[in-house]
């Protein structure tokens, strides 16, 4: 959140200032080369306490991992919270984002209730479709700005919270084939699969079962 709000903040002022009056233009620009000093310290820190609470000792492991490797890992929920994030973050610039709060506490709180609610009793489909609900539920995606791609910018943040997080659940399902960088090719298909099924995510998104039919359907697809 402290990432976030100051970036946030530094787009707003990152304004042209050709044309305001050269005196007043300096003191603008020295404001600025402050403020990212600042923003810079506020970084340091922010990425200090989220290694401090949520880290999960083998960043590697994270790029390849899919669901069911994650449940056989200790702390199940910091792991899959580190691997969506880093998800979430690709699909939604790809969908054509350039901004948004993607919040691991929240992925880490929505996998928990998840797995304690007994849905992973059920075949992997019913927990992608579990899982999916609580993200949304939970706005684990929020305060994007979308980008100049006209197509993304005519889904609502709603909309494109609900695309990204289905890709990024299908992506999570499917198995790994090849080397690391087939892994983020994959997450980028299954975003344009998303996309294309905005609508029926739409209509599906509060039953469980149609949703579960929903990734039923395409994972093996890809």
């Amino acid at each position: 959140m402290l990432r976030f709000t100051v970036k946030r903040g530094r787009s707003l002022l990152d304004k042209p200032l050709a044309p305001v009056p050269s005196p007043i233009s300096t003191v603008a620009r020295a404001a600025l080369r402050d403020f990212d000093q600042f923003a810079d310290r506020v970084n340091d820190v922010a990425a200090g306490l989220s290694h401090r609470f949520l880290d999960s000792g083998d960043p590697g492991r994270l790029r390849a991992a899919t669901l069911e490797d994650i449940e056989n890992i200790g702390e199940a929920e910091i792991v899959f919270a580190q691997a969506a994030y880093r998800g979430l973050t690709c699909a939604l610039r790809h969908l054509g984002a350039n901004e948004g709060l993607v919040s691991e506490v929240r992925i880490a709180e929505a996998y928990k209730t998840v797995i304690q609610s007994g849905a992973t009793e059920g075949d992997r489909f019913s927990i992608a479709a579990a899982l999916m609900q609580e993200l949304v539920q939970r706005k684990v995606v929020r305060d994007l700005l979308s980008g100049p791609d006209q197509e993304a910018a005519s889904l609502t943040e709603a909309e494109l919270a609900k695309v990204s997080i289905f890709a990024l659940i299908l992506w999570f399902l499917v198995e790994r084939e090849g080397d690391q960088d087939d892994v983020e090719a994959l997450l980028l298909t299954c975003c344009d699969i998303a996309r294309a099924l905005e609508s029926d995510l739409a209509e599906r998104c509060g039953d469980v079962e149609r949703l579960r039919d929903l990734f039923a359907a395409y994972v093996d697809k890809i």
